[in-house]
């Protein structure tokens, strides 16, 4: 039945428009073309530019010439900009479509959505959203809500429409996208949160009808096309952190006051339950933002505490009801188990969402890195770090690191003025974190340094859209010879090196944009996924890349000229790859940057930094080890070492084998594994006549290039190989994963022994047994002159080749 003109509600359509794009007609259409008489048309322009709002109302006046348009200003984000409404329409018996500038509805949209708003006798209805290019594919028909203020979105993603979800219902949530709302309620209400500017004005504004009793319902015989691309949009909001924040602020203020303590408690535990499931998953980052966010809302207290008060009249409905509307439990933590997750990829003109099956390999094989890391180093947790090479032990109290720091004396070797280490004032004030416990803090700063360093790989492997390629890089890094050889030699400052070196990739990287790639991009030879990412992102990821810099250089300053070389090999290789100049513009600028705020975070002891110093001990000649053994990145003798020489074969085949993006990073492994590689086996034969870096800080890049190649290969498998036709690309790709199995063999080999075959009589030990103990004794120094690889501490050089410590 047509509704009689006279007494169809007068509805009032509310977009705000903010930097349309060419689909802006096909939203304009989408109003234009609506089959119900009492329409009316508002757009707000988030603009004050005169001549850009000349523009704006020529096309929307070009295709709805009643339309009433007019200016903000600036955007203050949509739902206080939506809330202009209720200061230029005036009345409460009309209706007031509200949409986004990227939805295009259905001719009979409208008349649907007031049809089913009185047939229902409902607060707010909302129509069936399907995606703007594939109409088929189902968006959100409603929403559901956690008692946490997590939305369930109901819907698998990637789901099609088969009228499996046509039936009208009663919804917690309708996604602000489109909603229909009735004047009257939308004023009682005081429209949108004004706080809340993007994320979770939708959810605030529905539960708040919820609590006032009225009805929340999806009619999807209505339906609209969403492109929803918020985040390409707008790339200068920090998406993830205002999507937490929002969820934390509504749930502070809407929740009853009787419930809001265990519900701030329930928020907080599972937080840390995120956490931890987000370190195996890739959903740190969401889980990180959750905590800022939890911890935020100590410094809002204030304005929450106003924000209930403000609300207090509107409260109707027991909150009983409203818990029987929401979810029980944690959406977020049941969507891992629902079987898919979502996955933003890169391709060569845009980002897009798409969804894959959730796996339990990410957890699996997070379980046993850590498990064979615990295992490895269960006598460094049960008993202490042993007194080995640079493991000595730290101060009894960290006040007396911070009293040196602060000093202006070096009392190291016969003293004197001198500025000290930076890294005493970084484990001062990380003391804080271990409750001061200073033999706690030194067994972190060993086993958490491995542990650490695999994270690291498994970020840096997330620019590949597989989890097997994560798990490949993680695996390759940690399971090389060399972490281990380096825990059992006590190369403390290698071990950093190791630890900071895949951050630095993972977020050099992110400076320059480069995201995970969409698969469907491979056909295209997309060189790289590099996503358009605003000033914000670059800032945030280059301030972190400083910071890790900084701190690794604070305890190893040479980390600063390595990192450099890094930098224009990366630059190199991209371009070698026919990467984009731009990318290794990035590349180079923000290595040069880092690099810089590194020193200068360093001062004043930076201003004692030296060549020489920074190099360390020359060695007189050749150390007589063979090229097997120099590549196996070995620091010690261990005959299955050399079993870790099969890595390199994937560096080859994954040049050979790998097409796209893929190769861009094989490219890039390869020329780190080339360049340091020869600087090693130089080193190691004594043929550099100028000091460079000692061996084990020249092995740390070729381990990331060689779990790089592993990644790519991996990931490559399925397209790049089994997808091609019968040739040499098989064999070759089926040898070169079985060489990854047979690389990581020493490293599990290496667990079993538990101290990771540190020397049973450490080298300090045995000398204090020749040393006076008693107290008549005196106060004296001791010195050490010989081979600087065997003396009890880190020492300096007189000639190349002879060392001296006190």
């Amino acid at each position: 039945m047509e509704p009689d003109p006279q007494l169809a509600p007068a509805v009032v359509s509310v977009m705000v428009v903010h930097e349309p794009g060419e689909w802006f007609e096909s939203t304009l259409w989408g109003i234009a073309a609506q089959d119900y008489s009492s329409l009316r048309s508002l757009f707000l322009l988030t603009t004050d530019d005169d001549h850009e709002i000349a523009e704006l109302t020529e096309r929307i006046r070009a295709v709805v010439p009643g339309g009433f348009v007019r200016s903000i200003g600036s955007n203050p984000g949509f739902g206080p900009a939506v809330n202009e409404v209720l200061r230029l329409v005036q009345g409460d018996n009309g209706r007031f479509l509200i949409c986004h500038d990227d939805v295009a509805l259905a001719p009979d949209a409208v008349r649907i959505l007031v049809e089913e708003m009185t047939r229902s006798n409902a607060g707010i209805v909302g129509p069936k959203l399907v995606d703007w290019d594939e109409p088929r594919l189902l968006q959100h028909v409603g929403l559901g809500l956690d008692r946490l203020g997590e939305v369930d979105p109901v819907i698998d993603p990637g789901e099609f429409d088969q009228e499996q979800h046509d039936a009208v219902r009663d919804v917690f949530v309708l996604p602000s996208a489109c909603l229909l709302v009735r004047a009257d309620l939308f004023r009682a209400l005081d429209g949108f949160d004004p706080a809340i500017s993007f994320h979770g004005d939708d959810v605030d504004l529905c539960w708040r009808a919820h609590l006032t009793g009225a009805r929340v319902i999806v009619a999807p015989n209505a339906a609209a096309r969403h492109r929803e691309r918020l985040a390409q949009r707008r790339p200068d909001l920090n998406h993830r952190a205002l999507r937490s924040r929002h969820r934390m602020r509504t749930v502070a203020a809407l929740t009853s006051a009787p419930r809001l303590f265990v519900r701030l408690v329930q928020m907080l535990l599972v937080t840390v339950v995120e956490l931890a499931i987000g370190l195996f998953t890739g959903r740190f980052g969401e889980a990180l933002a959750s905590l800022r966010a939890y911890a935020g809302l100590l410094p809002r207290a204030g304005s929450i505490l106003a924000r209930r008060r403000a609300i207090r009249g509107q409260r109707v409905v027991h909150e009983r009801e409203i818990l029987d509307l929401q979810d029980p439990g944690s959406s977020r933590l049941t969507s891992y188990l629902r079987g898919k997750e979502t996955l933003t990829l890169v391709g060569a003109d845009n980002t897009v969402k798409r969804w894959r099956e959730a796996s339990f390999g990410p957890l699996l094989a997070w379980f046993l890195v850590v498990l064979a890391i615990v295992i490895g180093s269960r006598t460094f947790i049960r008993t202490g770090v042993p007194a080995v090479g640079e493991f000595l032990a730290f101060p009894s109290s960290p006040g007396d690191l911070w009293s040196e720091y602060s000093g202006s004396f070096d009392g190291r070797s016969f003293g004197g003025t001198a500025a000290l280490p930076t890294g005493f004032g970084v484990l001062a004030v990380v003391s804080v974190l271990t409750l001061f416990r200073m033999a706690l803090l030194q067994m972190l700063a060993t086993v958490g340094l491995y542990l650490l360093a695999a994270l690291g790989a498994w970020r840096l492997g997330g620019v590949f859209p597989t989890n097997r390629a994560r798990i490949a890089a993680m695996v390759v890094y940690v399971a090389t010879p060399l972490a281990p050889g380096l825990l059992s030699r006590g190369d403390w400052s290698a071990l950093i090196w190791f630890t900071a070196l895949p951050w630095m990739v993972h977020l050099v990287r992110r400076v320059a944009g480069i995201e995970t790639a969409d698969p469907v991009a491979a056909g295209l030879d997309l060189t790289d996924g590099v996503a358009e990412v605003g000033a914000r992102h670059r800032v945030r990821a280059l301030a972190f890349l400083t910071l890790v810099v900084a701190v690794a250089a604070a305890f190893v300053p040479v980390v600063i000229v390595m990192w450099s070389a890094i930098g224009v090999l990366l630059a190199l290789a991209t371009l070698l790859g026919a990467g984009s100049w731009r990318v290794a513009g990035w590349f180079l600028a923000a290595t040069v940057v880092s690099a810089a705020l590194g020193i200068v975070l360093n001062l004043p002891w930076a201003l004692e930094w030296t060549w020489r110093d920074l190099m360390g001990v020359r060695l007189a000649g050749a150390t007589g080890r063979g090229l097997a053994e120099t590549a196996s990145l070995a620091p010690t003798t261990d005959r299955f070492a050399l079993m870790a020489i099969a890595l390199y074969l994937p560096v080859l085949a994954a040049v050979a084998i790998t097409r796209a993006w893929r190769l861009t990073w094989s490219v890039r492994a390869a020329v780190m594994v080339l360049a340091f590689g020869a600087l090693l086996v130089l080193s190691e034969r004594g043929a550099v006549p100028f000091a460079i870096p000692r061996s084990s800080l020249l092995a740390v890049p070729i381990a990331l290039g060689l779990a790089l190649a592993a990644a790519t290969l991996t990931d490559g498998f399925g397209s790049d190989v089994l997808a091609q036709g019968f040739g040499w690309r098989q064999p070759l790709g089926l040898i070169a994963n079985a060489a990854i199995v047979i690389g990581v063999i020493p490293a599990v080999l290496a667990i079993g022994d538990g101290a990771w075959h540190t020397p049973s009589t450490p080298m300090p030990r045995l000398l204090a047994a020749q040393l006076p103990k008693e107290p008549a004794a005196g106060d004296y120094r001791v010195l050490y002159v010989g081979d600087p690889r065997v003396l009890p501490v880190p020492g300096r050089e007189f000639v190349p080749g002879v060392a001296w410590a006190v």
